[in-house]
């Protein structure tokens, strides 16, 4: 079996259709179908029934995907143990960070990683956490950081690295924010959203799992309507907003910058998120691996825990 071609199989599998696949793999679907073509043809029996806008596996296909699997999950496994014999001097690595909260973490445990695996090549991929999901379910990335309320159901093994809450934040000025603690303290109050129903919001991009898994779910349950004016993937940005009293914001808290300009809250139900790694299951993570996550692990205790709201 060629190694390459039980890549391609499992991304049809994965993404249901030759051209989602196709963009997964960076190839052109055309030459995805020459691939799947000749490989039906060498076993003489078709791997994928072609509806109309899903390819779905046939029995023989599932025998093959479930051999194709176990054969990539082998050879994984058997390079990072010949990397772990061979001190891991070598090799590359994909990794996939947050804008943020992972980036900066990369920015601090890159320079002591290096220095003790100087021959080790880790190439970056800023994405947003389910594009690095699909990547790591279609063996693009090794590991990836991602934040989320819900890391059980990811599609992927996680190891948990911090915990932290979701904040609201408010221009000094505003009527609510007499509400707040002191400027010069944390959160001490929580808000109640029916005060803020005529303002404008700025949050999370909508395709993000702070909004899929925490905000939109907090504003359901609280069959609260939000003016969403402004979304973004950088919580600097979001606090000038809420500081120049343009809008409403949600924020990490491990983001928070500025108490003087910013009146910060808790939401209703005291929202926390996770910050972790996750990497495919199957997949072994050799010595540098390990130690790279342990050094992510470290630094996210130090810079993102935030401990719970005493209620």
């Amino acid at each position: 079996m060629d190694l390459k071609q039980l890549e391609y199989i499992v991304a049809i599998e994965k993404y249901g259709t030759m051209s989602d696949a196709a963009v997964g793999l960076f190839i052109t679907p055309s030459a995805l179908n020459q691939q799947l073509l000749k490989l039906e043809k060498d076993l003489g029996i078709p791997l994928f029934n072609r509806r109309r806008r899903h390819m779905e596996p046939t029995e023989a296909g599932r025998v093959y995907l479930d051999a194709a699997k176990q054969m990539l999950a082998l050879r994984q496994a058997t390079y990072a143990q010949l990397q772990d014999l061979a001190n891991c001097h070598t090799g590359s690595y994909h990794v996939g960070l947050t804008f943020e909260h992972s980036s900066d973490m990369f920015a601090r445990i890159y320079p002591p990683f290096h220095q003790k695996y100087p021959g080790i090549s880790i190439q970056c991929h800023q994405l947003l956490v389910p594009e690095m999901l699909d990547m790591l379910l279609t063996g693009q990335l090794d590991i990836a950081f991602v934040l989320g309320g819900r890391p059980e159901i990811y599609e992927a093994e996680y190891i948990p690295l911090s915990a932290e809450n979701l904040l609201l934040g408010v221009q000094r000025s505003h009527p609510v924010a007499q509400l707040a603690g002191p400027a010069d303290q944390q959160p001490c109050n929580i808000i109640d959203l029916s005060l803020l129903k005529d303002e404008a919001f700025a949050t999370a991009l909508k395709s993000s799992t702070m909004r899929t898994e925490l905000i939109d779910p907090i504003f359901e349950r609280e069959q609260f309507h939000p003016r969403i004016m402004m979304e973004s993937s950088f919580n600097s940005f979001l606090q000038q907003l809420a500081a120049l009293g343009v809008c409403v914001s949600i924020v990490p808290q491990s983001r928070v910058t500025n108490h003087r300009d910013i009146a910060w809250f808790y939401l209703p139900g005291y929202p926390r998120f996770q910050f972790g790694v996750a990497y495919p299951k199957n997949y072994r993570l050799n010595r540098a691996l390990n130690d790279f996550i342990e050094l992510a692990r470290q630094d996210a205790q130090t810079y993102l825990q935030c401990p719970p709201p005493e209620i």
